[in-house]
């Protein structure tokens, strides 16, 4: 080994230049094949995902190693030209290294991981890939229903996270509140459209209530917060004459779209069959406003102006009248 930097160090710099590209090709080349192969051993798919990413890293530090050993007689001379040049690298490069301090924020303070569901600013998808300067996204929402994907691969900076905030549906609780509402007829019957709508709600969602009970338990193990309601809460208010049920849930945050649709199927065979008890009310309403014709409004004006005051006065005659006389 001493053999081998003494060689290293008696290269010139030329030739330590040419040595540092093919190397780094050659370990390039090695980290590439093993970073294709050696996740091919794991079964679960997060398991080869950090298999992958293990080796990359492994890469780069080789790489680093590698060019440090080679320059190692070298770096006493350039440490003030790496100060200097070091410096107005950091001035043009300021949005890539805080991207990269925004990666080591997520891996250390644990904002989220691959497979997490996160918004981040106006973004909302699950997370693929965390790199060194971007995280990668599977898009959710947007032209499509809520929690459905819309097959776009968002790539966000990593220093955005720094700035701004960052939601994550993953983490602690498991499960979301959703809320939908319906609009019946002050005639529908109030009493039997709030049993209604819990029958319903408790109906599709019993499956998984007991374990939202157990994510709140855990959550409330590790932070002070207060127990709310997970069962289904009906509130009605009324809505330009109109009775609107408001039903709020706790549900799956990645079963959203099919859980509303569930409700809304059930709540639609409900009125059906509730044999007028309930009817839908429409959430607009429709003003209508007469307007008399033009000519009678002119008449109708000219009717109301006020006479002349002082003795009538003979009509004028025309010009030809008044040559004649």
């Amino acid at each position: 080994m001493n053999e081998l930097l003494k060689d290293a160090g008696s290269l010139s710099l030329f030739a330590k230049c040419v040595a540092a590209v093919v190397g780094i090709i050659v370990i390039y080349a090695a980290f590439r094949v093993l970073e294709r192969t050696l996740p091919r051993h794991f079964g679960q798919a997060d398991a080869r995902y950090k298999a992958r990413k293990f080796v990359v890293f492994c890469g780069y530090v080789c790489i680093i190693l590698f060019l440090g050993l080679l320059f190692e007689d070298r770096l006493g001379r350039l440490t003030f030209a790496i100060g200097v040049v070091g410096a107005g690298v950091a001035v043009a490069l300021q949005d890539v290294l805080a991207s990269i301090a925004g990666a080591f924020s997520i891996s250390f303070s644990r904002l989220y991981t691959v497979g997490d569901r996160v918004q981040i600013g106006d973004t909302r998808g699950d997370v693929i890939d965390i790199g060194l300067l971007r995280t990668t996204l599977m898009e959710t929402g947007n032209w499509v229903s809520k929690d459905l994907y819309n097959g776009r691969l968002v790539r966000i900076p990593n220093s955005i996270i720094l700035k701004g905030s960052v939601f994550n549906y993953s983490q602690g609780f498991q499960f979301i509140w959703d809320e939908i509402k319906v609009l019946f007829t002050t005639t529908s019957d109030s009493h039997y459209a709030r049993q209604m709508l819990l029958r319903v709600a408790r109906e599709s969602i019993g499956d998984y209530l007991i374990e939202a009970q157990i994510s709140w338990k855990v959550m409330s193990d590790n932070f002070k917060i207060l127990k709310p309601p997970l069962e289904p809460i009906v509130s009605l208010v009324v809505n330009s004459g109109s009775l609107e049920f408001a039903l709020s849930y706790v549900v799956d945050y990645t079963k959203r779209t099919v859980k509303q649709d569930e409700l809304f199927t059930k709540i639609v065979e409900e009125v059906a069959n509730s044999n007028g008890r309930l009817q839908w009310a429409s959430p607009t309403t429709t003003t209508t406003i007469s307007v008399q014709p033009t000519s009678e409004v002119q008449t109708a004006s000219a009717s109301r102006a006020p006479a002349p005051s002082g003795p009538a006065q003979p009509p004028t005659p025309p010009p030809s009248a008044r040559a004649a006389d």
